[in-house]
Formats: structure tokens, C-alpha cells, sequence
């Protein structure tokens, strides 16, 4: 019975620097990378006729000159840069965007610890996007450059982006822009809009257990406007008992394009429910494959999110942009499980299992020891309402500085959050096909952690960032830059006082790097990185081991936890070149490019928080476990034309502790043997749950 409760999107929307000048036609390819919704083009583009009701063999070209998407050209990032467009994403003819992004971006992979494909845990090096609570978020992501990491945990709802609406993904290291979170780097999601894909789609599909889904998408653009709509629904019963889950989505823009504005509005909704989707015991499974264990467990997961965003041309090297946007995010969780409460025979009241009192009748004591009554169970309900508001305000300029090319970019941003979040535990009975059915008995035992909670959070998120690239020769760019961060979390508790306090982190993160061009097809890029992440309110709430809590449903009065903060060392090669010009014979008549990559990394994590066990089944507590480390090697090559698309990308991750601790794991046998509540850690231990290798490859004609 995994939990997950999500808050509002956090202090970010990532900028850009304006693109380079253009390259000749032996340079480098121009794939821009960037995290920004504002999308402009300096002077009114020509008018491009609709596509037929058809869909397109890839998403209509944007009209001259590209709408203003992206930073640097990626030969001018200073660090690891993977970009997957639209025509990958529905090559991979992938519902769940998390599943898209396993087949296409490197270095990426999919834990499937909910049970459910629309409930992935997506993983780059080592570091996760989340939609359970408990799990240390190491990545941020946007969309339309607004952060949708939810502040209650840092958890992404990946169930709510609707995947065939997306125009492309970026996932990209050290860049300062992207705020808190972006330990391990930030995925970037920019919509589709009516600008950059024209035409109309429609697809029906049905499968077995009641499999059926249907995805449209329609753009057009009127003169100077253009709007785009898309949405997706599915719906099955599920391979197990309780099991089936509903999924509604949909995405919506506006835009508006004149000689120096473009504007855009825009609006994602959607509502999600999902059912039994959490393990259960082999010998279970193995007299019924659908069966589940302690069920009701639902999700129900509802967005609505609107967006404002513009960007203004104010002279030929200068630009405003500015965003506002709000967001409100429910999700209303129903889980049965045993409990630790139990009825002592012969008497006439239950008990906790350190023996203080509940007011629920001893509905099971038959008299007889012989006879034994159906188990005690319970049903935990939580309730989580974030309300968000969001504006961000940057510049960018591309004057000369003493006659060399640059890139200037500075902003601020703010973000205020309010959530609503509150749990309680109904006791009942387990019934002989696992379901569990309430009495409207609710336990209150705060000595035992668990109680009714109420809890209002209010979060405001301040970031102030600058990045320079400087072209100091025709080959070589420095990039520098400097994000300051500062959250404050205020927490009150509705029930008593116990959980009343007032956080406060704040960190500078700089950010530095070179790229060099060796050859037109090859470069050279090293770049080194700070990060922080602030503790969420979840996590602040339950960080006491010796009060563990039933993670993200029962918190308790705990001790602050510290800042997490990394720094990344990225460097390595990357270029391009056409087969038809560089490889002879058979190769030589693949009319494509070929992109490819080779790097190095390492993140130095510090102070990291995990998710610690308690000796108490079903229960835990959160800990800055001491400093890890993440380090690799990233290798990737593409091939793409007009009608084959080919990959190929292997990572290998070295994931591990790198200071002596002493964890809690209550089942470890060799921590039962000593009878010890904890084992030591020492550093060079290899950190759980992280693949080792990852390959992955395949072709597309």
C-alpha cells in the first residue's frame, strides 16, 4: 500500500539564452535544448496553409523563423543534453509518457513500483520522478517551463501530462535555471501548440480486460492566431481483482503572433482513478493470479492548470519574457491494510500493541480460543488540496561584449503554495477475500503515531538566476551562471500544536563550463554544477526515528532535517555528420544524420534525505542519510530520416554511499542476528534499487 500525495508546482520555469548565429552547412547541427514556454519569432511569420485531416508524417514544421524555444544550440551546452521530439514520442506508440521515455532518451529507466504503467517512477543516473511519497526526488520537471514537481513530497503526476501533446522533451545537467530539485538534472516538457503542429489526428484503440482508449489532437493557425487542443482517455478493468483504472486528459493552448509579441494561454486538465495496484504475497499469487491483498486501494488523482506566458522583442538584441500561471492539484487516497491493533481475548475493549486503550468493542472475542473471529484491519484515508500561484520575469540579451558574441539571461521568479492535507485510519475487519470493511471506529493513539491529522502548509519559493555563454572564439564558449534559492515552509496544525514550525533554506548554486569545438563535427563540452533541494513538508513531518510514521498519512512532531545539496563534474564529446558524406559503400546511401555522444559524470550529493524503516511494521521515518555518490558513463548514437529512425545508448551508473552511517532495517538478518535496531553503513556501499548497466536499443521504419 503505496502512498503519494503531490503539491503544488514549485519556484521555476526555466529561461534561455537566444540562439546562436547560424552555422554553415558543414557545422554542427543546431538542436536547441531549453526550458521555456515563451515563444516568439521577431517578425510575422508567412502564412502556412492547414494540414489535411490527416496525420502528417511528422508534426508540421513551425513557420519561419522556429519559434523561440530553447537557450543555447546544444554544441553550445556545457554538459549533458538528450533531446526527444514529437516523432520519436509517437514512434513509441507509448499511452504513458513515462514508457516513452524509456525507449527513446538514454540513460533512462522505468521502476514499475506501483503495479500500474500510469504510475511509473521514471529514473535518470540514479536520481527519480516520483508519484509515491517516501522516495528521495532527485529530478525537477516542467512543463511549458512551469515546475510540476507537487511541493507536498516533490512528487510528479505523470499520469496527468497528456503525452500526445507534447512537441518535445529535454532532459539536461547543470544548468542553475532549473532551481530546487535539479540534483540529478531537470526533464523538460514544451508543448504543442497550433504554431507548431497544424492538421487533425484521431486514434481508437481496444484490448483485452476491457481495454479501450482514444487520443485526437487538432491544430490550426488563423493569421496571427492559432490554437491547438488535444486529449486522451482510457479505461480498463484490470488483470486483478479491484484493479481497474480510469484516465482523462487534456491539454489546450491559444496563441498569438505579431512582428515582436507572441502570447499564449493555456490550460492542462485532468482526472485520473486508479485501483489495486500494490503487491501481494507469493502465496497468494500463486493460488490466484488476480488476486489482491487488503483492498480498497484507490487513487484519484485532478489537475487544472492554467498558464499566461508572453515574450516581447523590446529591440533586436533584447527581450522580455513573463509568466503566470496557477495550478490546483487534489488527490484523495483510500488504502486497507492490517493494523497493528489488536483484540485481547476475553476482553471487552481492543488495544494498541503497547497496550493503551481504544473505545472500539471487542466484536471478535467469542469466548472460545478454539474459534477464531475474522483479523482486525483498517482503512487509512488521506486528502491532499494544493492551491498554487506562480509568475516568473526575465530578460535576455545578445549584445557584443567587446566585440564577442554573447548570451545574457537574468530572472526572478516566485512561487506561493497552500496546501490542504488531512488523514485519518477507520478500523474494520479483513474479509476472507482480503477486502477490508470499516465499523466507523477511527483510531486516535498519537503515543502510537497514529491519529487523525489536519495539517495546513503554506510554501513560498524565491529563485533569482543569471547565465552568461560567451563566444570568445569561433570554437570555444565559457558559460557561466548563478541561481539563488530560498523556500519557507510554514506548517499548522488544525488538530493541537505539534506540528506548528517554520522552515527556512536558502543556497547559492553557481554553475560553470567550456565548450570546444575540435573539428565542424566534433565537440568538446565540461561543465561543473551546484544543486540543492529544501525538505518537503512531508518529509519535515516525520523525521523523528524514535516516532515513525505511516509515511505520508500520520505525522508527528519531528526534528528539522537539513538541505540537500549536490555539485556535478559533466564532460565529454558529442557530434554529428551525414552517412551520405562521411561513410562509403552501403552506409554512404542512407540519406539521415547521425547524432551521437560519449561522456563522464559525477554527482556528489550531500546531506541526502532517504526513507528509513522502522522497527514498527508499516512504518518509517525520513533521515539526511549522509553524503552518496552517482557516477558514469553516458554513450548514445541516433540515426533518423524521413522514414527510419534508429537508436542505440548504454549508461553505465556506480551508485553508492560515501560517508558511514547506521540505517535503520529492522528485517536485515545480519541486524536480527546482533539483535541490533540498525545496520552500519560504510562509505563505498553500492545504494539499492539503481541499475548498474542500461541498454537499450531498436529501429523504426
Amino acid at each position: 500500500m503505496i502512498g503519494s500525495k503531490k503539491q503544488a508546482s514549485l519556484i521555476a520555469l526555466a529561461a534561455s539564452l537566444a540562439s546562436g548565429a547560424a552555422h554553415a552547412q558543414q557545422a554542427l547541427p543546431t538542436i536547441e535544448v531549453g526550458a521555456t514556454p515563451l515563444r516568439s519569432t521577431s517578425r510575422p511569420s508567412p502564412t502556412v496553409a492547414a494540414a489535411p485531416a490527416v496525420r502528417p508524417a511528422g508534426p508540421a514544421p513551425a513557420p519561419a523563423p522556429a519559434p523561440y524555444i530553447s537557450p543555447l544550440v546544444t554544441y553550445q551546452v556545457p554538459a549533458s543534453v538528450h533531446v526527444v521530439d514529437s516523432r520519436e514520442i509517437a514512434n513509441s506508440r507509448k499511452f504513458n509518457l513515462g514508457e516513452a521515455l524509456q525507449r527513446t532518451a538514454p540513460g533512462v529507466a522505468i521502476n514499475d513500483v506501483g503495479g500500474n504503467p500510469s504510475f511509473p517512477e521514471v529514473d535518470y543516473r540514479g536520481f527519480v520522478a516520483s508519484p509515491f511519497a517516501g522516495v528521495p526526488q532527485g529530478l525537477a520537471v516542467f512543463q511549458n517551463g512551469v515546475r510540476i514537481n507537487e511541493m507536498w513530497g516533490d512528487t510528479v503526476n505523470w499520469d496527468l501530462i497528456p503525452s500526445v501533446a507534447i512537441d518535445r522533451i529535454a532532459i539536461e545537467t547543470g544548468n542553475p535555471l532549473y532551481g530546487l530539485n535539479a540534483i540529478g538534472g531537470a526533464i523538460v516538457l514544451d508543448m504543442k501548440n497550433g504554431f507548431t503542429w497544424q492538421g487533425s489526428e484521431l486514434d481508437i484503440r481496444g484490448g483485452s480486460f476491457r481495454r479501450r482508449q482514444g487520443v485526437f489532437q487538432y491544430g490550426r493557425k488563423i493569421a496571427d492566431f492559432a490554437i491547438y487542443a488535444a486529449g486522451e482517455a482510457s479505461g480498463d478493468s484490470g488483470y486483478r481483482y479491484f484493479s481497474g483504472s480510469q484516465i482523462k486528459r487534456f491539454y489546450g493552448d491559444i496563441g498569438y503572433r505579431a512582428e515582436s509579441v507572441e502570447i499564449h494561454a493555456n490550460a492542462t486538465l485532468g482526472s485520473n482513478h486508479f485501483g489495486a495496484s500494490g503487491p501481494s504475497p507469493v502465496e497468494l499469487v500463486a493460488v490466484d493470479k488476480s488476486s489482491t491483498y487488503t483492498t480498497p486501494q484507490t487513487y484519484k488523482n485532478q489537475v487544472m492548470m492554467f498558464d499566461l506566458n508572453g515574450v516581447v522583442d523590446v529591440s533586436p538584441t533584447t527581450r522580455l519574457l513573463g509568466d503566470i500561471h496557477y495550478r490546483g492539484y487534489n488527490q484523495a487516497r483510500v488504502d486497507g491494510n492490517t493494523t497493528e491493533f489488536e483484540c485481547e481475548g476475553g476482553e471487552d475493549f481492543c488495544t494498541t500493541g503497547d497496550g493503551q486503550p481504544t473505545s472500539v468493542p471487542n466484536f471478535f472475542n467469542t469466548g472460545d480460543e478454539l474459534i477464531r473471529g475474522p483479523a482486525l484491519g483498517a482503512i487509512d484515508r488521506t486528502w491532499t488540496k494544493i492551491n498554487t500561484l506562480g509568475f516568473t520575469g526575465q530578460l535576455n540579451n545578445t549584445d557584443k561584449i567587446l566585440g564577442f558574441p554573447n548570451r545574457f539571461t537574468v530572472g526572478v521568479n516566485l512561487e506561493h503554495g497552500y496546501t490542504g492535507f488531512k488523514a485519518n485510519q477507520e478500523l474494520g475487519i479483513i474479509n476472507a477475500d482480503y477486502t477490508v470493511t470499516g465499523f466507523n471506529y477511527f483510531t486516535n493513539e498519537p503515543a502510537a503515531g497514529i491519529a487523525p491529522v489536519n495539517l495546513n502548509v503554506s510554501n513560498y519559493y524565491f529563485g533569482a538566476y543569471a547565465l552568461d555563454a560567451l563566444d570568445l572564439t569561433d570554437q570555444l564558449t565559457v558559460t557561466g551562471g548563478l541561481r539563488y534559492n530560498r523556500a519557507s515552509v510554514q506548517m499548522y496544525d488544525n488538530v493541537g500544536t505539534a506540528l506548528n514550525s517554520t522552515h527556512i533554506f536558502d543556497h547559492i548554486n553557481p554553475m560553470g563550463g567550456l565548450t570546444y569545438k575540435i573539428t565542424p563535427q566534433i565537440a568538446a563540452f565540461a561543465s561543473y554544477s551546484v544543486a540543492n533541494r529544501a525538505p518537503t513538508p512531508l518529509e519535515l513531518g516525520c523525521s523523528d526515528p524514535n516516532r515513525p510514521c505511516v509515511i505520508d498519512a500520520f505525522l508527528v512532531a519531528d526534528p528539522p532535517l537539513k538541505q540537500v545539496t549536490s555539485n556535478t563534474i559533466d564532460m565529454g564529446l558529442r557530434g554529428g555528420f551525414r552517412p551520405a558524406e562521411a561513410l562509403p559503400d552501403m552506409l554512404g546511401r542512407l540519406p539521415g544524420t547521425v547524432q551521437w555522444s560519449a561522456g563522464i559524470f559525477r554527482t556528489n550529493v550531500f546531506d541526502d534525505i532517504l526513507s528509513i524503516p522502522s522497527q514498527i511494521v508499516g512504518r518509517g521515518y525520513f533521515t539526511n542519510a549522509g553524503n552518496t555518490v552517482r557516477q558514469g558513463v553516458e554513450l548514445s548514437m541516433r540515426y533518423a530520416d524521413e522514414r527510419m529512425w534508429a537508436y542505440m545508448n548504454y549508461t553505465l551508473t556506480d551508485a553508492y554511499f560515501n560517508s558511514q552511517n547506521i540505517l535503520g532495517s529492522p528485517n536485515n538478518p545480519a541486524v536480527v542476528a546482533v539483535g541490533s535496531t540498525g545496520v552500519m553503513v560504510n562509505p563505498g556501499a553500492t545504494l539499492p534499487s539503481i541499475a548498474r548497466h542500461r541498454f537499450k536499443t531498436g529501429v523504426d521504419y
